[in-house]
């Protein structure tokens, strides 16, 4: 059964939590909630935040939101979000499946969740203050931010599950590509129609 989505404070708290992990101040189990809970806090999490995202982002692209529903650009980019949340968990789970280790679900995709959620804030923070200041400051910046979040992801995989470095590598490639080729498949869709 899916959860309500969590209440503010539970947002927070998932968000420090990945910050600790990624500073590497403490290790999954000690820093996320690593249950069915857990799991639908950290998934709505991601839809919301995307949601906010997605929001400012075809809002720049058009000259208003009614513009946005009418063309069908913002519930395209939320209807991509929710696909791409829901089958990456469930390829997630089949690999786990797979390769005997179905108690790592969890241990897994949960931190995975906020630490997309962690970037998502800082990518979108550094959009809004690169309105107000220099953009070419945040783009190192941001730089830096991708490169921590991606390393942070690939310890998720390496050091939490116990996958090989190239596992790893290949979970962070398979939430890539499904992103990218749900956008993909979007676009071509609106040409088409």
């Amino acid at each position: 059964m899916i959860n309500p989505p969590p209440n503010p404070n539970v947002i927070k708290d998932g968000i420090v939590s990945a910050f600790k992990f990624m500073s590497k101040k403490n290790n999954v189990s000690s820093v996320f909630n690593l249950n069915s809970n857990g799991f639908w806090d950290s998934c709505w999490t991601v839809f919301l935040i995307n949601a906010v995202v997605s929001a400012l982002a075809s809002y720049g692209i058009k000259a208003n939101l009614d513009g946005d529903i009418q063309s069908g650009i913002l519930p395209r980019l939320l209807l991509i979000t929710i696909i791409d949340i829901c089958l990456f968990s469930i390829l997630v789970n089949a690999i786990f499946q797979k390769i005997g280790k179905p108690d790592a679900f969890y241990r897994f995709i949960i931190p995975f969740n906020w630490i997309q959620s962690f970037q998502a804030i800082a990518m979108l923070s550094f959009a809004v203050l690169g309105l107000i200041f220099p953009p070419s400051v945040f783009v190192f910046i941001g730089i830096g931010v991708v490169i921590w979040v991606t390393f942070s992801l690939w310890r998720v995989g390496k050091e939490e599950i116990g996958l090989t470095g190239w596992g790893a590598t290949g979970m962070i490639f398979l939430s890539v590509f499904i992103e990218a080729s749900l956008g993909m498949l979007s676009r071509s869709l609106s040409m088409t129609f």
